[in-house]
């Protein structure tokens, strides 16, 4: 087949070029970095005249973009974006129900939500993991003992505009939120926010902009919720942080520095050659999910155990379905918890090992990009033959 690919930088797309190119198809990249998303006539124009100067069977790309999906539309040519964002951006949603479009998302409980409301162009599938490209690397001795450490976590602590968005609320409106929010923050395996966001509270919430001037300000459910979900998220990293260094050598790997007096700040790691290093060196690897994550495996769980790293994590759904705890991975129920399965790991280094080879091994079998790719094109109807 003849594909055209659309990038704009994102994580998985060497390996996946890497895997489609290997399976005989032939495909040519459009790199362009969108300085608006939703409307770019420079980029309409050019993607446009690729799509016309040559036939291609199909356009891909890691993660949705809703021009691309338009332009696809226009030219009667399937779409198929694989996303390993969650979750997704609420404006995408109108531009979901082209015929051309095949969306897939890893999160089984966010495909459900959208199938609900109607879109039969969604899809679950959950990610890959490029295991020959990982056990290829070789690191610089210098970088192995920069990476060691007893606890790692590689991402953001995230910045939630919650605080922002209550500030002109009542305090029965805030100590509401305030409750839901620590009801959720000691809650694994199940998201509540959306049952406990009412149109009463939603409401409250909204006349409070109208009060100070903020007559253009509307939140709806979904912005409530990611607004929570992300102070949970923060809430939750940052005290496990915090507990990890005060306790054991703890680094955190992030583009944004923080203030956590424990915890050794070793800024940015680059995707392919050095986060790799940062998994397989460190004791345990830490890797709380986003919340609003409310069933599915992250692309940094994966990227964990397919570096021969050890997953501890908070409990998914659907991790669980793949990987049983403490052969495979390590999750956690609670915050305590996590603390102390870390302190227990930390003191049996062959249990460890097991872990980490058992986790290996487990993604390497059932999250292989050839099996991923043959699935997806099932489900698009794609007949590569």
């Amino acid at each position: 087949m003849k594909i055209l690919f659309y990038d704009m930088g994102s994580y998985t797309y060497h390996d996946l070029l890497y895997y489609l190119r290997k399976a005989g198809h032939v495909c040519k990249t459009v790199y362009y970095h969108f300085p608006d998303k939703f409307k770019d006539p420079f980029f309409c124009e050019r993607f446009s005249s690729y799509l016309k100067a040559d036939h291609y069977d199909l356009v891909f790309s890691i993660n949705f973009f809703p021009l691309v999906a338009q332009l696809c539309n226009e030219s009667h040519i399937k779409y198929i974006s694989w996303c390993y964002d969650s979750p997704l951006e609420e404006r995408l949603q109108e531009y979901f129900n082209y015929e051309t479009n095949y969306i897939f998302l890893f999160d089984r409980i966010e495909v459900q939500q959208y199938q609900r409301e109607g879109y039969t162009t969604v899809f679950h599938l959950p990610l890959a993991v490029n295991t020959h490209r990982l056990d290829s690397l070789t690191f610089h001795p210098k970088l192995v003992e920069a990476c060691r450490a007893d606890v790692s976590f590689v991402g953001h602590l995230y910045d939630s505009p919650l605080a922002t968005l209550l500030f002109s609320a009542g305090d029965f409106v805030k100590g509401y939120i305030e409750g839901i929010l620590q009801a959720q923050l000691r809650i694994y395996g199940c998201y509540i926010l959306d049952d406990l966001i009412t149109e009463d509270l939603l409401n409250a919430v909204n006349a409070s902009f109208k009060k100070i001037g903020q007559t253009s300000l509307f939140l709806n459910h979904r912005g409530l919720s990611y607004a929570i979900a992300t102070e949970v998220t923060h809430l939750e990293r940052s005290f496990l942080l915090e507990q990890m260094g005060e306790l054991f050598h703890t680094h955190f790997y992030s583009s944004h520095p923080c203030s956590l007096k424990h915890v050794r700040y070793r800024g940015p790691v680059k995707y392919a050659d050095e986060m790799p290093c940062v998994f397989r060196c460190s004791k345990l690897n830490l890797n709380p999910t986003l919340k609003c994550i409310q069933s599915g495996i992250p692309l940094r769980a994966l990227d964990i155990m397919g570096s021969k790293g050890v997953l501890l994590s908070n409990y998914q759904p659907e991790l669980a379905e793949y990987f049983e705890s403490e052969k495979d991975v390590i999750m956690y129920e609670s915050m305590e918890d996590a603390v102390a399965k870390a302190d227990f790991y930390l003191k049996h280094e062959d249990l460890r090992k097991e872990i980490a080879l058992s986790g290996y091994r487990k993604v390497k079998e059932l999250f292989s990009y050839p099996e991923r790719i043959k699935e997806l094109f099932r489900i698009a109807r794609i007949n590569c033959l």
